[in-house]
């Protein structure tokens, strides 16, 4: 449905629109065989739609497995009104020939997940308050209400709508009136705003963010009624807007900035190695690069493993720490002198933590790696500057 693929973008996502009147609508097709009823749904959209959603964190995080998952808790506020006498002209022109069952109207709320839904404390058009029923209805599934209208020429319907609804990853909204306003309050300090409209205002800090949109009928590809048989819903689906809980740094991000940088510096690595093999004298075989670089490689894995089961920092310095230490006694070893293995740990401990630098930074990170891997590769080329290639190879 357009809704489920929608919200596909995260587990749990909500998306939903304020509500729309349902009409009934009947009519008469006389064919050879006789007459037959048919009978469809009218959808009529609200004249003003003001939602004010207030979306706060769980305190306690939530899980799949070992993963964790962003959740939120929205309180949302739906105000506005119903204009059926301004609308009344395109809708006896669209439902020509059809009678209208003004007496078995309803109103609809629409939303992804009716399991969402966590608390309804007011629901009211008018005086009247609504009794809300879950309903299925593909991209109108949601709750509705019988509302019986007895003139549809009189004073607008307003409506006053109050719930909770839960969610994780993100919230997304459907722009269902003629003028749509929506105010955003949240705790989330890193929104990714998303959608078919952003936001007019916004406002983002440490403490959450702060967000309004408008949009206008004009703005939308799509009308204030139609009737079932004649509108795409995928239209709909396309004109919603929303917010995304980004986590701006999380494990995976943090690990895939490391491996960024993963070939340059063992290629670096590699090429020190092959320089200092020449400036000493000492000649390593192909199969100790081999285990040195298996050895550089693997630190990739062992961090993502070990930062799904322990903080990243802690996870970065222990596979860091355990391949130094390999490195070192290996080469320590392999060059016959621990000192030399110590100044190779001692040089990778540095090269270690410069990464770590870079894995932490967000907004200079590739500022950072720019500079730092100019730096290595011009402070091997100068200490190589005097080197005869031709000569080492002989």
């Amino acid at each position: 449905q357009a809704f489920q693929k929608v919200a596909a973008a995260g587990a749990g996502s909500l998306l939903m629109g304020g509500p729309i009147l349902v009409v009934p609508t009947e009519r008469t097709i006389v064919e050879a065989s006789g007459s037959k009823l048919y009978r469809e749904n009218l959808f009529i959209l609200p004249q003003t739609l003001n939602t004010d959603i207030d979306l706060q964190q769980e305190t306690e995080p939530r899980y799949v497995g070992i993963y964790q998952v962003p959740v939120y808790v929205a309180t949302l506020k739906l105000t506005g009104a119903f204009n059926l006498a301004q609308d009344m002209p395109d809708i006896l022109a669209r439902t020509s020939g059809t009678v209208l069952r003004w007496d078995q109207a309803r109103l609809r709320l629409p939303m992804s997940d009716v399991r969402s839904l966590r608390k309804l404390a007011t629901a009211r058009v008018g005086v009247k308050n609504l009794a809300f029923a879950s309903v299925n209805g593909g991209v109108y599934s949601g709750m509705e209400a019988a509302i019986r209208i007895d003139d549809p020429s009189q004073v607008p319907l307003a409506f006053h709508i109050e719930l909770t609804m839960t969610g994780s990853r993100e919230v997304s909204l459907l722009p269902l009136g003629g003028t749509t306003n929506v105010r955003m309050h949240s705790d989330w300090p890193a929104p990714s705003f998303q959608g078919a409209f952003l936001p007019a205002q916004r406002s983002i800090n440490a403490q959450g963010f702060d967000a309004t949109w408008q949009v206008l009928q004009l703005n939308r590809s799509f009308g204030q009624n139609w009737l079932e048989s004649q509108f795409d819903t995928t239209t709909l689906a396309a004109a919603s807007f929303g917010v995304g809980l980004f986590q701006a740094v999380d494990i995976y991000q943090q690990t895939e900035r490391a491996m960024k940088y993963a070939l340059l510096f063992i290629a670096l690595t590699f090429i020190t190695f092959f320089a200092w093999e020449h400036l000493s004298k000492m000649r390593l075989h192909p199969m100790q690069y081999l285990f040195v670089g298996l050895a550089l490689s693997i630190f990739y894995l062992l961090l993502i493993a070990l930062s799904e089961q322990i903080p990243f920092a802690m996870a970065y310095w222990s596979a860091a720490a355990a391949l130094v230490t390999v490195i070192g006694v290996y080469l320590a070893g392999a060059l016959r002198k621990r000192q030399r293995g110590a100044a190779a740990a001692a040089a990778m401990t540095g090269i270690y933590g410069v990464l770590y630098a870079l894995v932490l930074s967000e907004s200079y990170a590739l500022l950072m790696g720019a500079i730092v891997l100019f730096i290595a590769l011009s402070a091997v080329m100068l200490l190589t500057r005097h080197v005869d290639w031709y000569a080492a190879s002989e």
